[in-house]
């Protein structure tokens, strides 16, 4: 029931003065042929970075290949004659550079024994032995003569010799020994057979004979 002074339905909204419009018609539509062929969807134009976007993705990240005219004239960015070298040809580099290189001639070290009687005696990175056994013709062992009067010195009393440029001095278990004494050092007995190094300006004790490293 609507209210004879309404002009709309309180319900619905339909105006209660004007007739309600019919319904549409139904349009017969043809049934789509199954053989035709569809028609291209129209193309749509995308921004610029949307499709530079859309080619880098599909190539995944690989640049587009320059034409071939394009690729003649393109400068050369790399020296041909540059090849990849493997470890193995990197260390035979290095060897080779290191056995061209120019070395430096190493001087021999050379040593002065200044006895205490005033006699002197110069050896050089030769190992030897000195003691009171004169020098023999043919003898194979460099030999250093010490003549001694207090007959404190055995015939092979101590070996000599150098060794990274240092001189070192070993006792062959004598009845005096050796005693080595450094600048500012006590004197040091040897120990039979072991290897003791010394310095230049050191004291050397063989028996009653002393000489100093020089």
């Amino acid at each position: 029931m609507i209210h004879a002074s309404s002009l709309f339905c309180p319900q619905c909204g339909q105006s209660s003065v004007r007739p309600k419009p019919a319904p549409p018609a139904a349009k017969n539509l043809p049934a789509p042929d199954a053989t035709a062929t569809p028609e291209p969807e129209p193309e749509v134009d995308a921004p610029a970075s949307t499709t530079g976007w859309l080619r880098r993705s599909l190539s995944l990240g690989k640049k587009p290949e320059a034409p071939a005219e394009e690729k003649d004239q393109l400068p050369a960015t790399s020296d041909p004659d540059t090849q990849p070298m493997s470890l193995f040809d990197i260390e035979q580099a290095e060897a080779l550079a290191q056995d061209t290189a120019p070395r430096q001639a190493q001087v021999a070290s050379t040593f002065t024994l200044l006895f205490d009687d005033g006699s002197v005696v110069t050896v050089g990175e030769a190992p030897g032995v000195m003691g009171v056994k004169p020098v023999v013709e043919g003898d194979t062992v460099l030999r250093v003569f010490l003549d001694d009067p207090t007959d404190t010195v055995a015939p092979e009393h101590c070996e000599f010799g150098v060794e990274n440029r240092v001189f070192w001095v070993r006792d062959v278990k004598t009845v005096n020994g050796t005693v080595v004494e450094e600048p500012g050092s006590p004197p040091l007995q040897c120990i039979p057979y072991d290897k003791y190094f010394v310095v230049r300006g050191s004291r050397v004790g063989l028996g009653s004979l002393f000489f100093t490293l020089q």
